[in-house]
């Protein structure tokens, strides 16, 4: 039936311009966007992007990548600290605490570094391939740590290293 039905749609519409497809040759729906692709945008002016975001979310951020790197450093500080003092074993827990959170600080601050010498030219490649390398790079630390240290206690490495991960959802909410 649906054969028919193009059939006769084809029928009825006559010789079609040698631009357009034939109605038995398959369409693809990013084929028919792709001729408006290249339309001009209007930017919003400003009055419209208040109107549509609020005037809050168009004010520039405080916090920068390198503050985030820092809080990430004094979070890692402070927890290892903590830990050597009010845990058990106190030396371990405060190194296995302070490895945990530099896990987390040392590939950002090298993506905090990518992210500023790159910023006369940044492109979302570069973005993605700054995190995959700081995800590598976190992942290489914690296993040098699990192999390396010997008297590695896993409470304070992990919950150091969360605390200094969650810093970036601080460092959003201060904005």
């Amino acid at each position: 039936m649906v054969v028919r039905d193009r059939q006769q749609e084809k029928s009825q519409a006559g010789t079609a311009s040698r631009d357009n497809r034939r109605d038995d040759d398959w369409r693809d729906d990013w084929d028919d966007s792709a001729a408006r692709e290249d339309e001009a945008v209007d930017p919003l002016s400003h009055a419209e992007a208040v109107k549509l975001l609020g005037e809050r979310a168009l004010r520039t951020s405080r916090m920068t990548p390198g503050k985030v790197v820092l809080a990430q450093v004094v979070v890692t500080l402070l927890s290892a600290v903590a830990w050597a003092v009010f845990a058990h074993e106190h030396a371990p827990s405060g190194w296995s605490a302070f490895f945990g959170g530099m896990a987390c600080f040392v590939p950002s601050g090298f993506f905090a570094l990518r992210l500023y010498m790159s910023r006369k030219q940044p492109s979302v490649g570069g973005l993605v391939a700054g995190e995959a390398i700081k995800v590598f790079g976190t992942m290489a630390l914690l296993v040098l740590v699990i192999v390396l240290y010997r008297d590695l206690r896993w409470v304070p490495l992990l919950v150091t290293f969360l605390l200094a991960l969650k810093t970036y959802w601080v460092a959003l909410a201060i904005r």
